[in-house]
């Protein structure tokens, strides 16, 4: 009995020790991992914690030592010089246009945050692995990059995607109506191309997210397909031309003829369905230098001025006479303010931005089609569609002028031509009445005779320069005074006040006559 309890004693004893040395174990082993902890914590603390470490980079651009403000500076910096790298789009054929990054809108994903982790780097997580970071650092064994993640979008980069690509697609080219030896002659249509936006933008992408390294690239760019507006099934009926007029213009190169080939370009193809209206205004504005045009003479009331389209009358006036002739509903046209020279006398029609503008109606029951030839300083619109006319039923336009008035006196315009010295600028043009006659034959016998307009326009007094340069202030300004009262008798008697003006000859009798051509109308 004893010897049991001895027994138990002694295994209580030595458990007692197993524990003990079991917890002295434990508590040793705790104080050197502690140790452990504190000596490298006190290690990676030597380092500045507000500086990134030695040997990183956030995407190509080494930030090693800087704070995050001065690494954010310097990625940004760099990623704006690499966007001026250019990057070549090129499609499936080979075409291809440049454009430079900095366009597409790229913007750097996160910054602040890929920033932080880089800032992080060696500073967190375990203390083991934090210790081997540092001392690479140290010993500037350390490589750790960062990437950059760019992000294009479609909304950023559509507009200078499309910027360049548009001189290399092709556009869509409707089918057209024209005519050869063997008549009316239909071209059949072409599809055309836009930039698939969607495609592109994932390609660009593709580059940037992978191994780019700053510098010029190439990527894939992607199209797709669209259909013309107007098909050769759409010009199934056109079979007949219609009516067709011609005006010369003389392609002399002057602002003038830039701008009736330039009209001409925008009415050419044009296609209208049966009941469809058409303004020659809207069909060529705006008048900018961008679509294709500029400054010439043009008419003001009874002034000739420079203004942005000047001679585009002659185009709406030509498409009128042809629109006549293919017996098309004018619905709306007007005269000029006075008289030109390419066509007689309401003939015409006038375009004034949004005043004064030629409308018709296709009043067929098919399809019609504008064709616009540029030959030989002519202009000729040709007006295709289905003829239902009797073989033997002829037009003639005849005009006819009712009244024709010379205006009274002249208007005199100061000049800094020495005094004396008078010349003629403009004749003058009379008040006119007209109107526009449609004769129809049938086998040349005429059937019957209809008034298409009547046309009213202004009279133009003679305009005479008057010379007011002189040694002498005051007969200077006497000239002018005279020249403000249009009175022809002072202004003559102003003159001749002039010592030199006895030397010379009637200044009645020195009149020169030279007469400026006037071809627009207001602002056109």
């Amino acid at each position: 009995m004893a010897d049991r309890r001895r027994k138990r004693r002694r295994r209580r004893r030595q458990q007692r020790r197993a524990v003990i040395g079991t917890a002295f174990v434990l508590v040793c082993a705790l104080l050197v991992i502690v140790c452990v902890q504190i000596f490298l914590r006190s290690y990676i603390r030597k380092f500045d914690s507000h500086r990134i470490i030695q040997g990183v980079s956030v995407g190509n651009t080494d930030v090693s030592g800087l704070t995050v403000e001065k690494a954010k500076e310097k990625v940004e910096s760099e990623v704006t010089a690499s966007m001026k790298a250019g990057l070549d789009l090129t499609l499936e054929d080979g075409r291809h246009s440049e454009v430079e990054l900095s366009a597409l809108g790229i913007s750097v994903k996160d910054l602040d945050k890929t920033l932080k982790e880089a800032l992080d780097y060696g500073r967190k997580g375990s203390a083991v692995q934090c210790y081997k970071i540092m001392k690479k650092a140290e010993k500037n064994e350390n490589k750790k990059k960062f990437p950059v993640e760019y992000q294009v979008t479609e909304k950023s980069a559509k507009e200078a995607l499309n910027h360049a690509m548009s001189q290399v697609l092709h556009l869509p080219e409707n089918a057209k109506v024209t005519q050869d030896d063997s008549g009316v002659v239909i071209v059949e249509q072409k599809a055309g191309e836009v930039l698939d936006i969607k495609k592109t933008v994932k390609s660009i992408n593709k580059l940037l997210g992978g191994d780019w390294n700053g510098k010029d690239a190439s990527v894939p760019a992607y199209v797709e397909y669209i259909d013309p507006e107007v098909t050769k099934e759409d010009l199934k009926d056109v079979t007949d031309l219609l009516g067709s007029f011609t005006t010369f213009y003389g392609s002399d190169g002057s602002g003038r003829a830039q701008n009736i080939e330039s009209g001409a370009k925008h009415i050419d193809g044009a296609f209208l369905k049966p009941g469809e209206e058409y303004s020659a205004n809207a069909a060529m504005e705006p008048y900018t230098e961008e679509n294709g045009f500029t400054t010439a003479a043009s008419y003001e009331d009874d002034k000739v001025v420079e203004s942005m389209g000047g001679g585009i009358c002659q185009i709406s006036t030509t498409l009128y006479n042809a629109v006549l002739f293919a017996e098309l509903e004018v619905t709306e046209r007007s005269p000029h303010t006075m008289l030109i020279s390419y066509v007689d006398r309401s003939q015409d029609a006038a375009i004034a931005d949004d005043v004064k503008d030629l409308k018709f109606k296709n009043n067929q029951q098919t399809p019609i089609y504008i064709e616009g030839i540029l030959a030989d300083g002519c202009i000729t619109f040709n007006i295709y569609g289905k003829e239902t006319r009797d073989p033997g039923r002829t037009l003639e336009f005849v005009s006819e002028t009712t009244n024709e008035t010379m205006p009274e006196g002249k208007r005199f315009v100061a000049t800094e031509e020495p005094a004396g010295t008078f010349y003629t600028t403009r004749q003058a043009q009379p008040e006119i009445s007209a109107r526009l006659w449609k004769v129809v034959y049938q086998d040349g016998e005429e059937q019957s005779r209809q008034i298409i307009n009547n046309s009213q326009y202004v009279p133009v007094k003679e305009t005479v320069a008057v010379g007011t340069a002189s040694a002498n202030p005051e007969l200077t300004e006497k000239i002018n005074q005279a020249i403000q009262t249009q009175d022809e008798a002072r202004i003559l008697s102003a003159v001749q006040g002039d010592s030199q003006a006895e030397n010379q000859e009637d200044s009645q009798g020195a009149v020169q006559e030279s007469n400026q051509e006037n071809n627009g109308e207001q602002g056109q």
